[in-house]
């Protein structure tokens, strides 16, 4: 039968002779990337530069993971809504890996080198092939310099990281893609406040002058801010969307202190708290004065009267060229 086998390829030869393709999985929601040499990798097709190109990875769902497998956490749980600006509509693509929404987005970002980032990391997932990784390697390179506060940039930032790093430490092993997430990690919250002026600026516990008017900033993540209420009544405000937002601490009622909420679509959860305080801090230490003169000022000696013991220099009177050499430079 071997035999029979073997003579039955070698009269096929100018056919080829190949084992038939592994069969598509059943459910398009299939979390599972192939990168092993036996598994089968997705479809794909050559864009107009010449590079392979390949539709959305499925979705989460399709049964246990392989045991073993090295697992990637995707992108978690934004979340975005239709106000939100593009950073909002480019981590959902990416959180539901549509690569080809993401690459073929004309959306324009405050930080465009995380979703280029994005795209080319989307695609090696989808197609598994090194030149693939290695541009998404490239990619993540240039993704410096996030401010806090951007929280989408920094969570699909760690994830993409997450999955050049699984990939490069397991070649050749399957991976395993799990983007079920983990609750919403970008809520819109308020956790704190910095002063930006005067005396206390930048400590740890927000404190203004009582007379008001003084800057202050929101901390969090914060997207289409509405209003500022301090003690349930807005106050003027300013910052672009996304922020950071600032506002001007009113003066001073009854209480030495004031809680701050915000008002947005979506909703902005959480408060904080700024103290009114007109007291000075204390300086970092003494500084050295120079010594006080009393009494008035020595008369110069003339010829018709001698110089008497005081306006020789010999009493407690100090001189003027005395307190210059004693003062302090």
């Amino acid at each position: 039968m071997a035999k029979a086998a073997t003579a039955a390829c070698l009269l096929a030869l100018n056919g080829g002779c190949a084992a038939p393709p592994s069969p598509a999985p059943s459910s398009p929601e299939s979390t599972t990337t192939a990168a092993s040499t036996s598994a089968a990798e997705p479809p794909a097709s050559a864009s107009a530069n010449g590079d392979p190109t390949a539709g959305p990875l499925p979705g989460p769902g399709d049964g246990p993971p392989v045991a073993g497998a090295p697992v990637i956490r995707w992108v978690p749980i934004g979340p975005s809504a239709p106000t939100d600006p593009p950073e909002g509509t480019l981590y959902e693509l990416l959180r539901k890996r549509d690569c080809a929404g993401l690459r073929d987005s004309t959306l324009n970002t405050a930080f465009p080198a995380v979703w280029t980032a994005a795209v080319a990391t989307c695609l090696a997932l989808a197609t598994d092939l090194p030149q693939d990784w290695q541009r998404a390697r490239t990619s993540l390179a240039g993704v410096t310099g996030l401010p806090p506060g951007r929280c989408w940039e920094t969570k699909v930032t760690e994830s993409l990281r997450q999955a050049v790093d699984i990939r490069t430490a397991y070649p050749g092993l399957q991976l395993t893609v799990d983007a079920a997430g983990a609750g919403d990690e970008c809520p819109r919250r308020l956790t704190g406040l910095t002063v930006l002026e005067g005396p206390r600026a930048g400590e740890a516990i927000p404190s203004v002058p009582s007379g008001g008017g003084t800057q202050v900033q929101l901390e969090g993540f914060f997207v289409n801010v509405d209003k500022i209420l301090v003690d349930g009544l807005p106050v003027a405000f300013e910052g672009p969307q996304f922020g950071p937002f600032v506002f001007f601490a009113p003066p001073a009622a009854a209480a030495r202190s004031a809680k701050v909420t915000v008002e947005a679509s979506p909703p902005v959860s959480g408060e904080a708290e700024f103290f009114y305080d007109d007291s000075t801090p204390s300086a970092p230490g003494p500084t050295p004065t120079a010594p006080s003169v009393s009494g008035p000022p020595p008369s110069e000696p003339t010829a018709s009267q001698p110089p008497g013991p005081e306006s020789a220099g010999t009493g407690s009177t100090v001189t003027e060229s005395a307190l210059s050499r004693q003062a302090p430079s």
